[in-house]
């Protein structure tokens, strides 16, 4: 084989990583190509914290319509990504303590067990989690779905990361779609979404 045809295989072989890699570089959490927001989504048992890309905290995000979201997603248990995170949204995760205490403030009390003996339970039995976004009120996975689940294991490595239309007026809830223990039924919030 000619040195010019080595040559340009190489290239050839060249341009397509780096054609690949700069697919690649588009879906890492921080970098715009395109999009209006992003959040990062933390699951915990049994909530969700927002965080937007300043490092602070929200209850509620607001879009307008056709605007691009990216949605980052993640496990607040799954250590190695949450080290993946920028340190401006590792240091806003609440504790656990304060978690704990977000959940005894909003859950009903058990009618039988302790709570905190539950969520312990919850965290070594049920350690899974998953994200969807849908319109507020809607209990099944039909139609108008913003986001559709994703999985949120405790052993993730990294978070998920999708970008999501605005293309539908109206509230949209987070939702955990994966039985997380005792408080699974409250592991969402209601209309945390909203796009006028």
């Amino acid at each position: 084989m000619s040195p010019t045809v080595q040559r340009r295989e190489f290239l050839t072989a060249l341009g397509a990583g780096i054609a690949g890699l700069a697919g690649c570089v588009g879906n890492l959490p921080g970098s715009s190509g395109g999009v209006d927001r992003t959040i990062y989504v933390g699951a915990y048992h049994w909530g969700f914290i927002i965080v937007d890309e300043s490092g602070e905290e929200q209850d509620r995000i607001s879009l307008q319509r056709n605007d691009v979201l990216r949605v980052v997603s993640f496990n607040t248990l799954a250590s190695q990504a949450v080290q993946s995170l920028p340190a401006s949204i590792r240091d806003a995760l609440p504790d656990h303590e304060a978690l704990e205490e977000r959940n005894e403030e909003r859950i009903p009390a058990p009618t039988d067990g302790d709570f905190h003996e539950l969520l312990e339970e919850a965290n070594e039995q049920y350690p899974d989690h998953s994200l969807a976004i849908m319109p507020s009120g809607q209990v099944h996975m039909g139609g108008g779905m913003m986001m559709h689940p994703v999985a949120l294991p405790q052993n993730a490595t990294r978070p998920i990361v999708r970008q999501l239309g605005a293309t539908q007026r109206g509230d949209y809830t987070l939702s955990c779609l994966t039985y997380c223990g005792y408080g699974h039924p409250y592991m969402e919030i209601d209309g945390g979404i909203v796009i006028t």
